[in-house]
């Protein structure tokens, strides 16, 4: 009734006022979704695939140069671990143990 005409007439104006798409909403006076419909055009330019609603914005070439980077950087730190701490990797800290343990008995 009235409480839902309210709510609707709420969350319409305020999706509106935060630039959201608001077709699924309807208007306050109608039981039906809105056909006037907003987007926002995030730093793309507004291209993008849409499907069901959702629009998927293509990465600028920065975003993608950037990807690539942290990619290597992440890569590199993880193959430098691997080399520097591969005993641990393999057998987990008990190779440590061991070699402490070994360590103090010679003395």
């Amino acid at each position: 009734g009235r409480a839902a005409m309210a709510l609707r007439a709420f969350a319409s104006t305020a999706a509106k006022r935060l630039g959201l798409r608001t077709s699924g909403l309807g208007s306050p006076g109608s039981l039906t979704g809105s056909t006037r419909s907003s987007t926002r055009t995030f730093a793309s330019g507004g291209k993008g695939e849409t499907y069901e609603g959702v629009t998927i914005h293509h990465a600028s070439n920065w975003h993608k140069f950037l990807s690539q980077g942290f990619g290597g950087v992440m890569w590199f730190w993880i193959f430098y671990r691997l080399r520097h701490d591969y005993e641990t990797f393999l057998f987990g800290h008990a190779a440590h143990f061991e070699h402490e343990i070994a360590h103090d008995s010679e003395h």
